[in-house]
């Protein structure tokens, strides 16, 4: 059995007041190229098809549209879970009706431990959900973890599965060890919505969303998808496509399968003028960027002067001086206040402090120095 598996589409996204909702239309439209390819037998959508849990009127145009063309038009069955970004009155609508057309579009928790048969292959579900959720739903008191939460529901699991089967999950959560962008949110506080990777060890594949990175865990049997284009300048330089596994008793093999986009996010080092000069080796001023600027002390308004070069120039930020990651090896008790700034400044810019820059310095320390006598 083959299997097309994507996630984190978050259709109606946003960054900085754009919209991408150009860029995902032409993203999916890459995605129904790859199921006109691979024929899979199912696509899986493992969460976050919305960015926002009341996505406006557009985004749920652009996600039936997407949805009906796999489903519809090229033939081919769906499994949808919610993810932690989706509003489940808004993903679940019309779900039964959905079902007898071969798309299942999964929020709630009745169906966890009821497989869903493809061909001899079991697929179990486990849309997002919060502690407080399983606490609530299954009237259980002490869970308070996304481990204890997940680790309660896969031990039910467990109690009906039948391990001569092949059995995958589907499943939106964060494993430990997993590696994370800016443009996911948060599950939890702190560290306590990860889940031991051990936790799964009962399936044979398990086939995660939430994490935008294609490879943030590096495992045998469980994967991210990652998402089909980049969402944040954290991923500026990470792979984004979706996986295509190809299931046989008890083994599988899987590959994944990169998209270009079209626009990529870029972040750009440089001074303010090479940037205005066009001194820079861009090949597509349409991408999305991130500058960061040096010698930017006498512009005013960069922005608007930089976007009349490169249009969706979205985020500009002063890089005067890149900060050495290093210690700075002095004895601090040995030296003057003087001294001391005089090393920092050297170890910083690679200079040395002197002219009007110094004499700024050392009349704020007299000044300071005067202050504290005549307190």
């Amino acid at each position: 059995m083959k299997i097309l598996h994507t996630a984190d589409w978050h259709i109606g996204k946003t960054i900085n007041g754009q919209s991408l909702i150009e860029d995902q239309k032409f993203i999916l439209s890459k995605l129904f190229d790859a199921i006109k390819e691979h024929q899979p037998d199912i696509v899986v959508i493992s969460g976050d098809l919305y960015d926002l849990h009341h996505p406006n009127k557009e985004a749920m145009v652009v996600l039936e549209d997407a949805l009906s063309t796999i489903n519809l038009e090229l033939n081919t069955p769906v499994i949808a879970i919610s993810g932690n970004h989706d509003g489940k009155e808004r993903l679940n609508y019309g779900e039964r009706w959905f079902e007898k057309t071969g798309l299942k579009i999964i929020t709630g928790y009745d169906q966890l431990f009821e497989p869903i048969k493809v061909n001899d292959v079991n697929i179990y579900v486990m849309p997002y959900f919060t502690p407080a959720d399983i606490r609530h739903v299954f009237e259980v008191k002490d869970i308070h973890t996304h481990q204890e939460a997940t680790e309660f529901i896969v031990n039910k699991m467990k109690e009906v599965i039948n391990e001569d089967e092949t059995n995958i999950l589907i499943g939106h959560l964060f494993v430990a060890g997993g590696e994370s962008t800016d443009s996911e949110r948060p599950l939890s506080i702190g560290t306590i919505e990860t889940v031991s990777a051990q936790t799964f060890d009962i399936f044979d594949a398990v086939l995660l969303g939430h994490l935008h990175h294609p490879f943030a865990i590096q495992s045998d049997y469980i994967f991210y998808s990652g998402t089909p284009m980049q969402y944040s300048f954290s991923e500026a330089n990470q792979a984004k496509g979706y996986r295509l596994f190809d299931f046989g008793h008890k083994s599988f093999k899987q590959s994944f399968i990169p998209i270009e986009p079209r626009r990529a996010f870029q972040v750009i080092q440089a001074s303010y003028e090479d940037v205005i000069h066009e001194k820079l080796d861009i090949k597509h001023r349409d991408d999305y960027f991130h500058f960061k600027l040096s010698d930017m002390d006498h512009v005013t308004d960069p922005l608007m002067k930089i976007r009349s070069i490169y249009p969706n120039t979205l985020q500009i930020s002063r890089q005067d001086y890149e900060v050495a990651n290093d210690e700075i090896d002095v004895d601090v008790h040995t030296l003057t206040d003087l001294e001391i700034i005089e090393s920092f400044y050297d170890h910083v810019t690679g200079e040395p402090l002197e002219g009007i820059k110094k004499e700024k310095i050392i009349a704020l320390l007299e000044n300071d120095l005067n202050k504290g006598a005549q307190e």
